[in-house]
C-alpha cells in the first residue's frame, strides 16, 4: 500500500481574493515549512473556479515561519468560498507504508561531492584598485581568476571583499546553474558573503572607495535545496569522517541582496587547498529541487 504525498488544508475565505491577491493559511498539524519547500505539485480545488496548479503558474505559495501565504494568479476567488489547498510534501513519488504517515516524512539519502576546492583567494576576482559610486571599478574585474571581465570560480563559493572608506558594496554574478544573483554588504569596509557564486560579473559601490579587493573564501555552495542543517548526516574529508564544519540551510523566504544562499552552504572545518575532497551525506526531501529564485537585483 502507498500513501499520498499531499497534505490537504481547508480554508473558508472571508473576503474576495482578486487575481494577484493573497490569503493566508495555517500549516497542517505537525507540519513545518521544510515539509513543503521543494514541492511542485501544489493544487487549489474549490467550488468557484477550475482546479488551479502551482506548477502551471496558476498560484504560488510562500512558506512563512508560522503560516503560508497563497497568491492567486489565474482566477479570483469569492467571499465564502471553501478552498482545499493540496500541498505537495516534496517527497519521492513512491513510498513504502510507514507506521504514522503524518509524523514520518519519507526522505532520500544522497551523497553530495563538493570536489577538491582551491585554496581561498582574497583578490582572485578584483585585484586592489579604487572604485567610485558613479564610475564603478577603476580597472575592472582583473584578478587571477578573471578573463574578459568575468571572474570564474572553481566551485560555487562565497565572495569576500575589503576596501577603505565606508560604503555598501554590491557583487553581481551567476550561480552554478547560470542564474543571475546579487549580494550586498552592510555599510562598512568589508564583506564576507553568504551566497555561493560561480562567477562574478560586476562590482559596484555606494560611495567612492580605495584599495578594493574581491575574492573567494571557503563557504561552498550546495547543488540542491537543503531545508534543514540537521538533515546532513555525515561530513566527509578525503573519504573519512571530518571534523564538524558549518552547515547553513537554504533560504525559504524570497531572496534579497542580504539573505543567505537559496540552496544552502557548507564551510568545512579544514581549509580547502585544491587537494582535499569534501563530501556530505544528506537526507533530502526533494533532491531535484534547486531552491527559490535567486535575487537578481
Amino acid at each position: 500500500m502507498t500513501r499520498t504525498k499531499h497534505e490537504v488544508v481547508t480554508k473558508a475565505l472571508t473576503a474576495d481574493v482578486a487575481i494577484g491577491g493573497t490569503f493566508t493559511v495555517a500549516y497542517p498539524e505537525s507540519c513545518t515549512p521544510e515539509d513543503f519547500s521543494g514541492g511542485t505539485d501544489h493544487q487549489i480545488i474549490s467550488n468557484s473556479t477550475m482546479t488551479m496548479f502551482a506548477a502551471q503558474g496558476h498560484f504560488s505559495v510562500e512558506f512563512g515561519t508560522s503560516e503560508m501565504t497563497v497568491t492567486v494568479n489565474r482566477a479570483g476567488l469569492t467571499d465564502g468560498t471553501t478552498v482545499y489547498l493540496h500541498l505537495d510534501r516534496s517527497e519521492p513519488t513512491s513510498f513504502e507504508t510507514v507506521a504514522l504517515p503524518s509524523n514520518m516524512p519519507t526522505m532520500e539519502v544522497v551523497k553530495i561531492n563538493l570536489g577538491a576546492p582551491d585554496a581561498s583567494d582574497s583578490d582572485g576576482a578584483v585585484a586592489s584598485q579604487a572604485a567610485t559610486a558613479a564610475g564603478g571599478l577603476a580597472t575592472g574585474i582583473n584578478g587571477a581568476l578573471a578573463s574578459d571581465g568575468v571572474a570564474t570560480f572553481d566551485v560555487p563559493r562565497n565572495v569576500v571583499a575589503a576596501w577603505t572608506g565606508a560604503a555598501v558594496l554590491t557583487v553581481t554574478g551567476t550561480d552554478v546553474y547560470g542564474n543571475t544573483m546579487v549580494e550586498s554588504s552592510a555599510s562598512g569596509t568589508s564583506l564576507t558573503g553568504k551566497k555561493a557564486f560561480k562567477t562574478v560579473t560586476g562590482v559596484s559601490t555606494s560611495a567612492d572607495i580605495t584599495g578594493l579587493t574581491v575574492g573567494t573564501s571557503k563557504v561552498l555552495g550546495l547543488p540542491a535545496f537543503l531545508p534543514d542543517a540537521v538533515d546532513v548526516l555525515k561530513e566527509i574529508e578525503d573519504g573519512a569522517a571530518a571534523t564538524a564544519g558549518t552547515i547553513v540551510a537554504g533560504v525559504i523566504a524570497d531572496a534579497t541582496a542580504t539573505t543567505g544562499d537559496v540552496r544552502g552552504t557548507y564551510a568545512p572545518n579544514g581549509a580547502p587547498n585544491g587537494a582535499k575532497v569534501f563530501e556530505l551525506t544528506v537526507a533530502m526531501r526533494a533532491p531535484s529541487y534547486r531552491g527559490p529564485a535567486q535575487y537578481a537585483g
